[in-house]
This record gives structure tokens, sequence and C-alpha cells, in this order.
């Protein structure tokens, strides 16, 4: 054959193609070609097609049918049972008649077409129905929601896009351990540099980029807790951008919500969280809130960003932040601090006023010693305890144990064990005598 056959690329994509295909069997086999990170596909399929044509534009004719699957994702928890697929093979296209499943006590349908021609740009026509549908479901992460998304692409045209509403969601801020790798910055590999020295632009990938344009709304019921935070949410949001680069805009208001710290209970009174096109992981936020210490009101005022947080404190009658601090930490004015208490507010007044790098002997410490939480605590006349250091960490995500020390030989041992995201076990013992069990309970409403 002649070079004017073109290459061995060229002859192979216009290679004639016929033949057929078989299966019925599990699912798990023909899914398991798709190459999906954490994600599976069970229960039995049938799938029945004969193909002729070309490599480049084959063509297709037969069926797909499921009356039983079950998909899960176990990164984020979705899991669809009684997955039903009704599908068709017609020449260049494959034509979904009906795909509907069960996702929690909720319902997910879809329809539509998928071209499978290259001269077309393998055309997209998809619109899927959520009502009530539970996404996700995982130990930080659950979500509900209603509505209805399409998607469509054609030469020139590539969007998704929709409405949806979220009757109810759960996000649990999950603590960072000790034993957290942390990321280096300033490091480039060679395969992401370009010419210019810059990261190269996201390749689309199959089905193309495409246009984002999706309207997330909530009503309330959006809960946020962990790290002493337990707060409802009500969210407007819009997504648009593309799919490789999407941008977040609208806003998230505080419903009602508490914040502890210091041991004490804020309540918030003022919440915004601002989303302007940057980062999704970077809004804008603004949130006051107040408690009562020692006759005054504690103001808690956090504004900037997400990732840049600036904190500080007011209170009613006006006082200087260090003798609310004080009155917060230690149930006191600033002029009754023992010296222990004045460096602990020292270091306290210099982690909010951001300069990282003064004293904060305290913070030195515990990264030292690789420990979780340290703190000073104040004398307890009840247990016959001086003022203490107190040392904690966790010995797995579930078992907590902090030891308790002061001056005059006084030692407690405290152990939390967590029996799940609500239940837990409590157990402390002191070395003046005494020891105690109890249980915890907690369930968000």
């Amino acid at each position: 054959m002649g070079p004017e056959a073109g290459s061995w690329t060229t002859r192979m994509l216009a290679a004639p193609l016929g033949g057929g295909v078989r299966y019925n069997g599990p699912a798990a086999v023909p899914f398991s070609l798709v190459g999906l990170a954490n994600q599976h596909l069970d229960g039995q399929i049938g799938i029945a097609a004969d193909f002729s044509g070309r490599v480049r534009e084959p063509m297709l004719n037969g069926v797909i049918r499921a009356n039983n699957l079950t998909y899960e994702n176990e990164t984020v928890g979705t899991r669809l049972t009684n997955l039903k697929i009704d599908g068709q093979f017609s020449n260049d296209e494959f034509i979904l008649r009906s795909l509907t499943a069960t996702a929690g006590e909720g319902t997910v349908s879809a329809t539509g077409k998928v071209g499978l021609s290259e001269a077309a740009d393998y055309p997209i026509t998809l619109t899927a129905d959520l009502n009530n549908a539970r996404l996700a479901r995982s130990d930080s992460l659950g979500a509900t929601a209603t509505g209805k998304i399409t998607l469509t692409k054609a030469p020139g045209v590539a969007k998704i896009e929709g409405r949806l509403n979220i009757p109810e969601a759960r996000y649990e801020i999950i603590r960072q351990g000790a034993a957290e790798v942390a990321e280096l910055t300033g490091i480039r590999r060679k395969s992401e540099l370009t010419e210019g020295g810059g990261k190269p632009a996201p390749k689309p990938g199959f089905a193309g980029i495409f246009d984002l344009n999706l309207r997330i709304r909530a009503e309330n019921q959006l809960f946020v807790s962990g790290m002493g935070l337990e707060s409802e949410w009500r969210a407007n949001i819009v997504v648009g951008g593309t799919s490789a680069d999407p941008e977040v805009r609208g806003t998230m208001e505080i419903v009602r919500g508490t914040y502890s710290f210091a041991s004490r209970r804020f309540d918030i009174s003022r919440g915004t969280i601002r989303f302007a096109g940057s980062a999704l992981t970077n809004p804008t936020i603004d949130i006051a809130a107040s408690t009562t210490a020692e006759g005054v009101t504690a103001i808690l005022n956090v504004s900037g960003t997400a990732q840049q947080p600036r904190i500080a404190f007011s209170s009613s009658p006006s006082l200087p932040q260090e003798e609310v601090l004080a009155r917060l930490f230690f149930g006191t004015n600033v002029t009754n601090l023992s010296a222990t208490e004045a460096i602990q507010l020292a270091a306290a007044l210099n982690s909010l006023r951001g300069s990282g790098g003064g004293l904060n002997p305290l913070g030195k410490l515990k990264s030292a010693t690789g420990i979780d939480r340290l703190r000073i605590l104040g004398a307890d006349d009840a247990t016959g305890r001086g003022t203490a250091l107190a040392a904690g960490k966790y010995i797995t995500d579930d078992i907590y144990i902090e030891i308790i020390t002061d001056a005059r030989g006084f030692t407690a041992t405290q152990l939390e064990i967590s029996l799940g995201r609500a239940l837990s076990v409590l157990s402390q013992t002191g070395s003046f005598g005494g020891s105690s069990v109890s249980i915890r309970y907690s369930k968000d409403y």
C-alpha cells in the first residue's frame, strides 16, 4: 500500500467493522473498564449489540438492560439502589430510554442520548431529575437534593445547567491530626511546566469541558458542626465558569448557631459567608458571636477569608481586648493574673494579632512534642487542683487521652472513647482520690 493511503493510524480508523457483543452477567465486569476509583456497580446486566461501519464512525444496534443494580461511591457515600436501566444502541447514538434509582428516601431518574460519531463531536443530551435524593452520606458530609440538571453538548456548545433545592445537608469539620503531612509549596514537577514556566491549561476529557450554570438554593437546614461550632445556615449560590475551572458566587447566611471557646458558649448573632468567584475553599467571612463573662458581654468577631481569617474580641461595656480575654480564659481581670496565666494570655493576643513568630511557648512546646492539645487550667478547689498543665493526644481517631498535672503533685488522667458520631464514653481518675465514668450523647436536630 502506497504512502497516499496515510499512516497506519489513519488506515486503522478507516477500517471496516463487523461483529457483535452478547453479555449477561455481573455489571461489575463492564463497569471496571471505566476505571473509576472507589466506585462500584453490582447486580446483573444484559448487553446485546451488533456493530458495523468503520472504527472512526461505528454503527451499533442493540440494547442494554438492568433491573436491580446497586451503585456506590465510597468517597462521598452516594448509594443508588434498585437501579434500572433501559437503553438502546441505534446506529451512531446511544439512547437512554430510562434510568431510575432509589437514593436514600428519594429518587433519581434520567433520559437522553449520547452520540458516538467523531464527526459530530460526540453530541450529548441528558436530563436528570432529582426528588429528595440523598447524594452524599459520609462521616463528614451528607446532602439531599431536589431539582433538574441538563447536560448538552453539540458543536460549539457544551453546558451543564440546572436548579437544585437542598432540603437538608450536613457538614462536619474534621480535626486535622498532628500526623498530617504538610504540603510543600514552591515545588514544580517537570511534567507540570510549560515553556513559559507556568502550569498548563487543564485538558478536556473525552466529553470535553462544559460551561456551568447551576443555581443552588437552601432555605435552611444546612448544618455545619465540629471544632466547637454547631450551626444552621441558608444558602443562595450560583456555580458558573467551566467544569475545569468553576466559579462560585452567592452567600450563606446564619439561621442559628453557637460556638464553644475557652469553655464558654457563644451565641452567633451575625453570620455571612460570601463567595465572589474565587476558590470555593476561600470565601469571605463575616461572623459575630457573643457571651456573658464576669459582668461584661464579650463579642467574638471573625472577618477576612477562610484561609486568612482575622479574629478580634470586643465587649459591652467597652474594654481592652486583653481584659476581655482575661475574663474569658480565667474568670478575672487582667491585674489578678498569675505569671503563668499572663504568659498564656500574651500568647493568645499574639496569635490574634497574626504576628506568627512572636512569643508563644505553649505553641512551640506543642509542636515540639507532637501532642494534639496543650492548655493551662485554672485552680479547682473541688478537686484540690492548683493551676495545672493539660496535655492531650489522639491515640487513634476514636480514642483521646489527656494528662493533667500541677506543681502540688496533683495528677489526673482523662480518657475519651468515641463509639460513633453521637456517642462517647468519658473516664477520669485523679491522684487525690476519686474517679468517674460518664456517657456523652449528642445529636443534631
